[in-house]
């Protein structure tokens, strides 16, 4: 027999009236019982009569969930922290990938809308490309923007300091003495030209003149990580370290630096963003700027149910993950200390 809310209300020593109203968010409710009572819901396995709650709170409680690329470790994680929160509170997700495609992106937007409660978007449009997302939102649809970010687009948000992953990265390189560090520059997204941002600061702070053929146009995946590098490699100049705009980039490019029978990081130095799970177990481990994807997912599922659920001073948070260096032997520093 499924479990029920009076299973629940029984366990615990309370009512049956407690328990759905933890279950619901209902502001009376403490936050203690109503953490106490969701972890019983969720070790109990409840699982609540989505038909029925529907019906009587005319919500569908499915939250949509829209990122570039679901074969991306940092957005799987990402969506299991969404999960995390979502789940013990009635809430289902429906996961779609847009392939770093925005005209795909704004048709998956357009099919969710009507189908949940609201999305969380990884959005891979260009900052300044938000009049379709100015539109949705005027017509009061409900959009936690995650990872990315959008100008002037009024929602909660929950990103990094994309900004000081650039300035870890390159400054990392810097004090380990490297002047012609190299910059692997990423999408148009938010986030490329947030870190690109980071690395010319930290440039600027070491007093070292940035010069623009050391960055390169690239993309997220490790196939433009590549395709960048070994196109650098062909025309000799390549620079003794490269700051990645992300982590699948990086490996990418560290596959082409050994494939011109260079050595990492003898030869060239490296540095990515965004730690993905395997980058400790590469053959040579990436050194990279780490912050906590679940975390991220958990506090964007919060602010869009606060959103659902009609809390005050929700549109404007902006919640920000902070990043931090994560040295392993892609950079050399390991080596140096060694020396």
């Amino acid at each position: 027999m499924p479990t029920t809310l009076a299973d629940i209300a029984r366990a615990l020593g309370v009512s049956k009236m407690t328990v759905s109203r933890a279950i619901n968010n209902h502001p009376e409710i403490s936050p203690e019982t109503r953490a106490r009572i969701l972890d019983a819901a969720q070790r109990m396995n409840y699982r609540p009569n989505q038909f029925a709650r529907a019906l009587t709170t005319n919500r569908s409680y499915l939250l949509g969930v829209v990122v570039p690329d679901l074969m991306h470790s940092y957005f799987a994680e990402i969506c299991r922290g969404i999960e995390t929160v979502a789940k013990p509170l009635g809430y289902q997700n429906l996961i779609c990938s847009t392939d770093e495609d925005a005209a795909n992106e704004e048709s998956e937007i357009e099919a969710l809308l009507p189908r949940t409660d609201g999305l969380i978007l990884a959005s891979s449009a260009s900052p300044s490309e938000t009049k379709f997302y100015r539109r949705i939102i005027r017509e009061r649809a409900r959009i936690v923007l995650i990872d990315r970010q959008l100008e002037g687009i009024k929602c909660p948000m929950v990103t990094t300091d994309d900004v000081k992953v650039g300035e870890l990265a390159t400054e990392h390189l810097l004090n380990l003495g490297h002047r012609r560090v190299g910059h692997l520059k990423g999408t148009l997204a938010s986030t490329a030209a947030l870190r690109f941002e980071g690395y010319k600061r930290a440039l600027a702070k070491h007093r070292v003149p940035f010069d623009a053929d050391l960055v390169r146009e690239c993309g997220f995946t490790e196939r433009d990580g590549y395709e960048a590098t070994r196109d650098w490699v062909r025309e000799g100049s390549l620079p003794t370290a490269i700051f990645a705009a992300n982590d699948p980039a990086a490996i990418g490019a560290m596959s082409a630096i050994a494939e011109a029978g260079l050595r990492i990081p003898e030869d060239i130095a490296m540095v990515g963003g965004g730690n993905i799970h395997y980058g400790d177990m590469l053959r040579i481990p990436l050194t990279t700027v780490a912050w906590s994807k679940p975390e991220m997912g958990q506090a964007a599922a919060r602010l869009l149910i606060d959103l659902v659920e009609g809390k005050r001073g929700t549109k404007e948070q902006h919640v920000i993950v902070e990043p931090e260096l994560v040295v392993r032997a892609s950079c050399g520093a390991t080596q140096m200390a060694l020396a």
